[in-house]
């Protein structure tokens, strides 16, 4: 039932982004392998393909205005490629290619200002990583190593075609649509509170484990037990052949493997 409010929280939040005014942008082409890691700390992360085959950095300010000069966003670069946070002038914090770092928690009146980032990312990436401490992450059509995380939020991503993919939240949804899943990297999907639903081809196969403590799971595929165990709770069982690792778990909320209409 809480799906669809997130898919149209997304609908909104792309409509918002591209409607407003930015706040913060950057635009550079980078190297081919290359990776982009971005980090937000109270705000939503949004990433689309490029169109430009550039990485585009749009931020977006909200909240009080009077506390706008206290949030920025910066990039780093490196070999390695792109790292893109959100900082906080009265908090000790940085940004290089390790990522984000937060030595203090300085100010509290931060929290009334927030800034959401909408990033444009090519097809040759070899990984990116979006996380956010409090706000939504989506992430469309990304590809290679890919990792979507919050703390606070639902975490969505659509149109992946991905070696390995890890997306994570501790208090929300997590929905993955894998359009391709390529080679036999691990994979794993999990909230504390909230349900999880992957949406994959029907030639996936993998060794699963799925685990919920207070929720229902529900498999489109058939399962083969060998020596693993199924019951209302827990799963671990084979898809197929198997070969690659696949973990699915929640404490509160329920469990969906669904093969891809």
């Amino acid at each position: 039932m809480r799906l669809l409010p997130t898919v149209l929280a997304t609908t909104e939040l792309a409509t918002s982004l591209h409607a407003q005014r930015s706040d913060f942008r950057w635009d550079k082409a980078i190297a081919a392998g290359s990776t982009v890691s971005i980090h937000n700390v109270t705000g939503d992360v949004r990433v689309t393909p490029s169109t430009s085959g550039h990485v585009e950095v749009n931020g977006i300010k909200r909240g009080n205005s009077k506390y706008f000069d206290r949030v920025r966003a910066e990039v780093h670069e490196s070999s390695r490629g792109v790292t893109i946070c959100v900082l906080y002038d009265d908090t000790e914090s940085s940004c290089d290619d390790r990522g984000f770092h937060m030595h203090s928690d300085g100010d509290r009146d931060n929290g009334h200002a927030s800034m959401d980032l909408e990033v444009a990312i090519p097809a040759n990436l070899s990984a990116l990583s979006a996380a956010s401490v409090s706000g939504d992450v989506f992430v469309n059509g990304a590809r290679g190593d890919v990792s979507a995380n919050s703390v606070s939020g639902d975490v969505r991503l659509e149109h992946i075609h991905a070696t390995t993919v890890n997306a994570h939240t501790v208090s929300g949804d997590v929905h993955v649509q894998a359009d391709e899943l390529l080679g036999r990297g691990d994979l794993s999907f999990k909230s504390v509170s909230g349900s999880v639903t992957l949406e994959v081809p029907r030639t996936f196969e993998a060794d699963l484990s799925m685990s919920t403590v207070s929720g229902d799971i529900d498999s489109d595929f058939p399962l083969t037990l060998g020596n693993g165990r199924m019951n209302r709770h827990r799963v671990d069982a084979r898809i197929g052949n198997g070969g690659r690792r696949l973990e699915v778990g929640t404490v509160s909320g329920d469990l969906k493997l669904r093969i891809i209409k």
